[in-house]
């Protein structure tokens, strides 16, 4: 079996205890086991890949016209913000992604990612629309009895996490 590559935040939420990190890091500087983990050969690569995850957001939930309307040096302004723990930098571009444009009833859907632990599917992603047809808003609940049932138990087993495509969503 290939090995699954997840979001670090996503293996903190499964691992972490309230007490201690779930990891000891080693970093080596020869021989990256690149069968085993994903290579970032730059840092214009996980730029890159930010980036591509914001357009998708975006173009689930505004059909791409805020991100396309946006210039260069905002999606830099984005970027460095994120990087650099800059949160007003950030959200001054952020925030037009987070709109909701009641114009048009609001996001046509709501970007997300469900990775599972529990099987051999790594994640579920499909469409969801914020709003019911009978007009009443979905919550995160409403989306979890529709795309995977199993997360919700009374046991309180963890079964699957929940991230989103990016940042802006």
């Amino acid at each position: 079996m290939a090995p699954r590559h997840y979001p670090i935040g996503l293996l903190f939420d499964l691992l972490a205890s309230n007490t201690a990190l779930p990891w000891n890091i080693t970093v080596h500087f020869k021989s990256f086991p690149e069968k085993d983990l994903l290579h970032c050969p730059s840092k214009d690569t996980i730029e890159a890949h930010f980036m591509s995850c914001m357009k998708e957001a975006d173009a689930l939930k505004h059909k791409s016209q805020v991100i396309n309307e946006m210039q260069k040096k905002d999606h830099k302004q984005l970027w460095m913000g994120l990087q650099n723990d800059k949160f007003d930098q950030f959200w001054a571009i952020n925030r037009k992604l987070m709109e909701y444009p009641a114009e048009d009833n609001g996001f046509r859907y709501i970007p997300f990612r469900i990775y599972q632990a529990t099987t051999e599917r790594p994640f579920i992603q499909k469409l969801f629309r914020p709003v019911a047809a009978d007009g009443q808003l979905h919550t995160l609940g409403d989306l979890l009895k529709e795309v995977c049932p199993s997360a919700i138990t009374t046991e309180g087993k963890k079964h699957c996490c929940i991230s989103t495509f990016s940042m802006s969503t």
